[in-house]
């Protein structure tokens, strides 16, 4: 996907030329077909370009107005362009680039053309009339904006990289969102959603606009799903036909690529939908669909392994058998042997600038993103999206009394819909002590190696205890909320596929958070997602009910990712060890990780014949964190 970055300097008679230089520099060895810049008075914006779509070659942004005096530019996929062309009352008869088709909607809608645009795209603009900036982005999707403001001005890129090589900016560590990260601690008393883990420099949330004028600046969040109305039909089936069809037309939007398309499969409910769906729609051409999956290397010392008896440790025969019941997709199984584990976190931290809660997966991942971009594919399909939609769970207690249900099912209905509510309710807190679960939002702190003086300082534990702040662990009384909840997820998931897509020159598409999808989804009531015997995840099963085999529509395991993350770092020993000892001299990791404390877990796991995946992720995150903040800030 295409990236800009821009420079608003307020000192009359400034020129940016000097500092979007110094911003392209930091993003210049990305994968693009050409940039320029465009300056005009004390601002001045740039642009990479990159062919996502077969309309891009002819892009040529950034753009200035002349007549209504406009400096524009836009990164991103539009995927409703006939509809907005129609709208726009434009000729037909010729190809409009997407940034064309921004500026167009701006000119003719202002601000508001931001809730007529479909797909993956952000844009700014500075009207010179009223000397205004003025930065969109989509509603949920890959793409991600940056800024930063100082005495000098206002500046803001697609890559963060960019701002941390301004020559007016110095790097410095918020600790607060660290903390936050590293403890998965929501901090209910701020509103997190626009930190970085860099003071003074800010990430624009999806579904909001910032708008910069007399140097103050204002974002508006103008998605709000959560308040779309219900819908009510009698059977069932009409949702799940309903949404089949709004999915296919999201996959078949986002096959429109100047590049082969390539789908991510892992074997389960949402990917294999999504790869379905296509290598279906691409039948019709006589194009295959390769999928790109990650696999177990060590499947043999699997087989023995006891966490096998609540998760799916192996997934390849799902992934075999969607491919046969497509007919029309060829896999690719990467067992990752040659990209290690150190490398996927220090690869990361590298690319996307900050460190990952799900360190231990960042291996593969990579993987996966090296082998689509070396074998030519220019975006690659994903389901990330599916639990905040198509696959969404829902909430057993909050199902309406249903008299059939209790008569035929009593014990369920007692078990799910009146014991259940009442122990989240009111006895959370004596049920996590009784378990002490793995779970427990407690445990998960005080085992992350986070140093106990940074613990007390910000009151993370008290804060706990007071809000029980934990995502999907307490009472909630409205099912809006819970789907609400995944859309805050998918903040972090937008800038850091933004980040690891423009380093791969990949152009990363999810059907399953489609814009229009994701309303349809939260005017879905809750007893859709279940059958009267409490089975979940009922919307995407009838969907597909036919189509996917039923060995994965109904498998009731979970896929455990990177199940053999044990075995895998354990053969990997002698280099993370290498990295600790270096960790252990390190000021700035030792301030907020306990490194010393770290090493002496790392050791035991050695020594033991078997250790938890979920100890050995947990170990992976602090060591992330700690090499994070030696590289960075020592």
């Amino acid at each position: 996907m295409s990236l800009f970055l821009g420079s608003w300097q307020y000192m009359e008679g400034a020129s940016p030329a000097f500092t979007l230089q110094q911003m392209y520099d930091a993003v210049a060895l990305f994968p693009n077909l050409s940039h320029q810049f465009s300056i005009h008075q004390q601002t001045g914006f740039g642009h990479l370009l990159t062919d996502n779509t077969p309309e891009a070659i002819y892009e040529n942004l950034p753009v200035l107005l002349q007549q209504e005096q406009i400096l524009f530019t836009a990164q991103g996929r539009i995927d409703n362009g006939e509809q907005l062309a129609r709208n726009l009352n434009l000729s037909i008869n010729r190809q409009y680039t997407d940034g064309e088709l921004m500026v167009k909607a701006y000119l003719r809608w202002g601000k508001n053309c931001v809730h007529h645009l479909r797909g993956d795209w952000s844009f700014a603009i500075f009207n010179y009339k009223e000397q205004e900036l003025f930065i969109a982005r989509e509603p949920i999707g890959y793409t991600a904006v940056y800024y930063y403001q100082d005495d000098s001005g206002f500046y803001f890129s697609s890559s963060i990289k960019s701002l941390l090589a301004l020559p007016n900016y110095q790097k410095r560590l918020n600790e607060v969102q660290l903390v936050r990260k590293l403890a998965l601690w929501r901090n209910n008393d701020t509103d997190t959603a626009h930190d970085t883990f860099y003071k003074d420099i800010y990430s624009l949330p999806i579904a909001h606009t910032l708008t910069v004028k007399n140097k103050k600046n204002t974002t508006k969040k103008y998605w709000e799903p959560q308040n779309i109305p219900l819908r009510h039909y009698k059977d069932k089936q009409n949702y799940a036909d309903e949404m089949l069809e709004l999915l296919t037309v999201a996959v078949r939007t986002r096959l429109r690529s100047s590049k082969p398309v390539a789908s991510m499969l892992s074997g389960g409910l949402d990917s294999s939908t999504v790869s379905f769906i296509a290598a279906d729609l691409l039948k019709s051409q006589n194009i295959p669909l390769t999928t790109l999956s990650h696999i177990p290397l060590f499947a043999a010392e699997l087989l023995n392994d006891q966490q096998g008896l609540r998760s799916t440790l192996d997934e390849t025969p799902f992934i075999k058998a969607v491919a046969e019941a497509s007919g029309n997709i060829k896999p690719i199984l990467l067992d990752s042997a040659g990209y290690s584990v150190l490398k996927g976190i220090t690869d990361t931290i590298n690319i996307c600038n900050e460190p990952l809660h799900a360190a231990g997966n960042l291996y593969w991942l990579h993987d996966i993103y090296q082998t689509t971009s070396q074998k030519g594919f220019g975006a690659l399909l994903s389901g990330e999206g599916g639990n905040g939609s198509i696959s969404f769970a829902g909430i057993d207690y909050l199902l309406p009394f249903n008299f059939n249900t209790l008569r035929q099912y009593p014990y369920r209905f007692f078990k799910k819909q009146i014991a259940k509510p009442l122990i989240l309710k009111y006895f959370r807190k004596q049920l996590n002590k009784k378990r002490k679960s793995d779970n427990s939002r407690e445990k998960y702190i005080l085992n992350i190696f986070m140093q106990p003086g940074i613990l007390e300082q910000y009151k993370v534990l008290q804060d706990i205890r007071k809000n029980n702040s934990e995502f999907s662990a307490g009472y909630i009384a409205n099912i809006q909320e819970r789907k609400s909840q995944f859309i805050e997820l998918y903040n972090i998931r937008s800038t850091i596929g933004a980040a690891l897509g423009h380093y791969y020159g990949l152009d990363l598409r999810d059907p399953t958070a489609d814009v229009d999808l994701m309303e349809y989804f939260f005017s879905i009531p809750n007893e859709v997602f279940f059958d009267r015997q409490y089975n979940n995840r009922m919307l995407v099963k009838r969907m597909m009910k036919g189509k996917i085999p039923d060995e994965v529509l109904f498998e009731k395991k979970p896929g455990l990712q990177s199940a053999d993350i044990v075995y895998r770092v354990k053969a990997q020993q002698q280099e993370i060890t290498a990295v600790i000892e270096v960790l252990q001299r390190s000021p700035a990791a030792n301030h907020y990780i306990d490194v010393k404390l770290l090493a002496a877990n790392w050791r035991q796991y050695l020594q033991q014949p078997y250790v938890k995946p979920y100890d050995m992720q947990r170990a992976l995150k602090a060591l992330a964190f700690a090499l994070f903040l030696q590289m960075n800030f020592d």
